[in-house]
């Protein structure tokens, strides 16, 4: 054993720089290779910002809530929508929680919204939630205690340590299939927009599309559909009869019928004569404008004339029908509770079209919206009154603005002015300085439906020309292979653009304006992505509804509570169906609960916060103890040695 000891240890001094030199090589390799799956780790991830997701809850069998809000109500001789349904918790939170664990585990932070409230079965030592109380986002303390909704999504944004963009969800959502942050945003395509039905009519027989269409609508002239977007105003009453009021609507439609046909012919008939003439017979006969017999016009006015007649006809009998529905609607009585969504809905669709416009809007999906609080901070700031109203009103009220349906709206109109200058590099896609025939096409095609008339394109060539005849000369010139042959068109540069007010004014009309958001609305969202279901209290009809979310799994799925409070049997078994499919869909506990056999001892944030201010009082009353026992120690000590030196000093 002494000699193979010897022979080892001569071999180790003996090699033992090439042993020194393999395991740096060994080591320089695995350096590398770590490097190496790091950087193609880097390079395949694609780097996601932070986005949180916030909840709003209340537990309306709470008590002390439902105290606080009769306290509230009594006295007050005003209509509002306290219905149960509002406030009923049937454990949505907690499986909602879990379904975004499963779906969506790279959420950075949750935050659970609530009036002080905290869920017995809640995690609260979990580091990616945080309780947030109303006190904590509301700007003014007066609005509280608050019992709206709308009210404390209008200050959701406000939440501190909230990312640049949330995710919002109702605590009646979940998710179906896992979710990724492209599903609300992405560099390429913008924000996606969730979008469900159209805006419900103002009044039952005046959709939103008879607004401000051009024509007096009597159905629409009141003032939920704001007096039919002045319309009736002095200026068409011309164009109208006016008729006794006992007159009948079939009466004053066969009166008005000559004078609206003849009104709608005659706008009709010019343009369809400009158009439809060159698209449907400048390709048959000569360009000429000589050739064409008068009589050939004649009888294309005639036609154009008796079909706009024809649509006319159809189209009154239509809204003829719709009256008719109305007056049965009219005479039945009235229920006596209270839409508030409904009508807050209505109210914001009007804000919106004071402000951008009349057009047809959509309501959001029952879907998670992504929230992205710069533009929130703008919508709040451009409706400020209106907002203001909102986060006063203390239940839901018919002048609240819905915050989902505001905020897709105000992120689809917002625009920006955009200048010639700028029009006209965007076409310029060879950047000469100048715009070629082929550029030249390309815009005429953006400005006008296709296929191009030979009207549209030697209308657009007389303006250059006109320009360049009234003394407009660019300072470039265009090379002769960007002209088409036998082209007239001078030289096109930003300069002339920018000195034709013919031209410039075509230009700012179609295209001065820009989106200033980027975004793509999603087709269908609501029949492909969402699964949103409105329970009643009709056992059969529930057990049907969650049998097809079972079937039909989609991306988010939306429960909306709309049972019958004075079916109470009935409403405890749907509790239980409900209870029973949440554990079907997700049976395993999330990091945001607690243990079964554990509860919070503390259901309000205030009696929390107050056993926490005790806890840490006693936590400092004890390091003071700690601190001051071994200082009173080493005083005394020190005192006593001080003492006895002195003495032997003295003595």
């Amino acid at each position: 054993m002494v000699v193979v000891f010897k022979l080892k240890r001569r071999f180790f001094a003996s090699n033992r720089i090439i042993l020194i030199l393999f395991f740096s090589v060994i080591l320089c390799l695995w350096i590398i290779y770590i490097t190496t799956q790091k950087n193609d780790a880097n390079y395949n991830c694609v780097y996601q910002e932070e986005i949180d997701v916030v909840y709003t809850w209340v537990n309306g069998s709470d008590p002390l809530f439902l105290t606080n809000l009769r306290n509230y109500l009594r006295g007050k001789n005003e209509s509002c929508d306290i219905s149960k349904q509002r406030y009923d918790d049937k454990y949505e939170l907690k499986f909602s929680l879990r379904s975004l664990e499963i779906f969506a585990p790279w959420v950075n932070h949750v935050y659970i919204v609530t009036n002080g409230q905290i869920p017995s079965w809640l995690n609260l030592d979990y580091e990616k939630m945080t309780i947030i109380t109303h006190e904590d986002i509301f700007r003014d303390s007066f609005n509280l205690p608050t019992f709206s909704s709308p009210a404390i999504e209008s200050n959701l944004h406000r939440i501190p340590g909230l990312s640049k963009r949330f995710i919002y969800f109702n605590d009646d959502m979940f998710l179906g299939s896992p979710l990724y942050p492209e599903d609300f945003y992405s560099p390429g395509r913008g924000f996606l927009v969730y979008l469900a039905h159209p805006v419900p009519n103002c009044s039952p027989s005046c959709p939103w599309m008879h607004v401000s269409d051009g024509q007096c609508d009597r159905e629409c002239f009141v003032p939920q559909c704001q007096m039919d977007g002045e319309d009736c105003r002095e200026s068409n009453k011309n164009k109208s009869t006016r008729l006794p009021k006992d007159s009948s609507i079939e009466d004053l439609e066969s009166i008005k019928e000559e004078n609206e046909t003849k009104a709608l012919v005659l706008a009709d008939t010019i343009k369809k004569v400009r158009l439809n003439f060159y698209n449907s017979f400048m390709k048959k006969i000569s360009p000429q404008p000589s050739t064409i017999k008068p009589d050939t016009l004649k009888n294309i006015s005639d036609i154009v004339r008796r079909h706009n007649i024809l649509v006319m006809r159809k189209e009154r009998l239509r809204r003829k029908i719709r009256r008719k529905n109305v007056h049965r609607w009219a005479n039945r009585k009235p229920s006596t509770n209270i839409d508030a969504y409904g009508h807050s809905l209505q109210h914001t669709n009007r804000m919106l079209n004071r402000r951008f416009g009349f057009r047809t809007r959509h309501v959001s999906a029952h879907a998670p919206i992504l929230i992205d609080r710069v533009i929130m901070g703008d919508l709040q700031r451009t409706f400020a009154k209106e907002i203001e109203v909102t986060e006063r009103n203390r239940v839901r009220k018919a002048d609240d603005v819905q915050f989902s349906f505001s905020y897709y709206s105000f992120l689809l109109a917002e625009t920006l002015n955009r200048t010639v200058d700028d029009i006209f590099e965007d076409f310029d896609t060879d950047q000469s300085g100048t715009w070629s025939d082929r550029e030249i096409r390309t815009l005429l095609t953006r400005m006008y439906e296709l296929p191009l008339s030979y009207e549209v394109v030697d209308h657009f060539e007389m303006i250059l020309l006109n320009c360049s005849e009234a003394g407009v000369s660019p300072e470039t010139s265009t090379s002769s292979y960007e002209r088409y042959m036998n082209s007239r068109l001078p030289m096109i540069s930003k300069n002339f653009v920018a000195r034709c007010p013919s031209l410039t004014e075509k230009l700012l009309h179609h295209f001065g304006l820009k989106p200033k958001y980027k975004y793509q609305v999603i087709d269908d969202s609501e029949s492909k992505y969402v699964s949103f279901k409105m329970l009643n209290s009709d056992i059969n009809f529930v057990a049907g509804c969650l049998d097809d979310i079972r079937r039909n799994r989609r991306r988010f799925i939306c429960l909306n509570d709309n049972l019958d409070a004075t079916k109470e049997e009935e409403n405890e078994l749907v509790t239980s169906l409900l209870l029973d499919f949440y554990l079907s869909l997700f049976p395993h506990p999330s990091k945001f609960e607690l243990p079964d056999d554990i509860r919070n001892k503390f259901l309000y944030v205030r009696d929390l916060n107050g056993w926490k201010t005790y806890r840490n009082n006693i936590k400092m009353f004890i390091c003071c103890v700690i601190i001051l026992i071994p200082c009173f120690t080493f005083h005394s000590f020190c005192k006593r040695r001080f003492c006895q030196i002195t003495n032997k000093l003295c003595c």
